[in-house]
């Protein structure tokens, strides 16, 4: 009987992990970056200057292709990179022509890949997309009382406004109660909303954050009851350990802990906590000061 011949065995790894390397570290040339440049018009200048903000904080471009050429230098711009960013400004026919991909495509690589633009800016730019000229006269308007009288033209653009708002420190990732504030008055209450869902989200991070820590520490808490019986116990068996010799011997005698582990009862010893765990976990300090022990070795 002849035994059936197996499927050999493919290290898919090898085929798709270079295709992988080659969209994310791959560098932009000077050429693809003058025709991206080439192609947008001056508010999605506008828009892109102000999307990386973040990324580039410590320079200050004069014009998209400083910004790119620097993002490039740093090893920031990458195949997935730009994808991201001429998705953001709605760029359809650069991803097309430029990066030989389709929208479903970009949209595909947000998923998998970190993104390049922070959430934040994302919310802002989706908030400037949903005003018109009469909501950004109104929102400058309302911020004379935290910016002051012609601190920003009445031309300027809610993206300007931000800029300065971010100058003055009374909008952030986590300071967005202000333009919360603003939006309500102007009864633009969609806007409003989501700000309020980009701040759940960012909460939901931060709680799965936490939880996580909480699931690596040991389960002990100086509120369970068995421990404190058992922290009591021995510690009355200690205190009558003490007074029973307190009449022989009335000057107290210092040692080291590793001396006077010997002289405890064997039940003490046991029930020590170990210090085994990873992180450790509790850590109690007695303060014998004011004793008549003379204070703790």
């Amino acid at each position: 009987m002849q035994s059936v011949a197996s499927w050999p065995s493919v290290d898919w790894t090898r085929f798709f992990l270079p295709l992988f390397l080659g969209m994310t570290l791959y560098r932009m040339s000077a050429e693809v970056i003058h025709q991206v440049e080439e192609a947008l018009d001056e508010d999605e200048k506008e828009l892109l200057l102000f999307l990386c903000r973040d990324v580039a904080a410590d320079v200050v471009p004069l014009n998209v292709r400083d910004l790119l050429d620097v993002l490039r230098e740093r090893g920031k711009l990458s195949f997935v990179s730009l994808a991201e960013l001429l998705y953001r400004v709605r760029r359809f026919d650069l991803l097309k022509r430029v990066l030989k991909m389709d929208r479903p495509t970009a949209e595909a690589l947000l998923r998998r890949h970190p993104h390049l633009i922070s959430d934040y800016r994302v919310l802002l730019m989706e908030i400037g997309e949903g005003l018109d000229k009469s909501d950004v006269s109104s929102l400058i308007f309302l911020m004379r009382d935290y910016m002051g009288r012609g601190k920003i033209a009445k031309d300027k653009s809610f993206l300007d406004l931000v800029i300065e708002l971010e100058k003055l420190n009374l909008v952030a990732p986590d300071h967005l109660d202000l333009l919360e504030k603003c939006l309500r008055n102007i009864h633009r209450i969609d806007l409003k909303t989501k700000i309020q869902k980009y701040k759940q989200s960012a909460q939901g991070v931060e709680t799965n954050y936490v939880n996580a820590l909480q699931a690596s520490l040991p389960n002990l808490s100086v509120k369970d009851p068995s421990y404190n019986l058992r922290f009591q116990n021995g510690r009355s068996k200690e205190h009558r350990l003490m007074t029973g010799q307190r009449d022989i011997q009335r000057e107290p005698v210092k040692t080291s802990i590793q001396e006077s582990e010997a002289f405890l009862p064997q039940h003490i010893l046991e029930e020590r906590y170990k210090m085994q765990s990873e992180p450790l976990g509790i850590c109690l300090i007695i303060d014998c000061i004011g004793n008549d022990t003379g204070g703790c070795a």
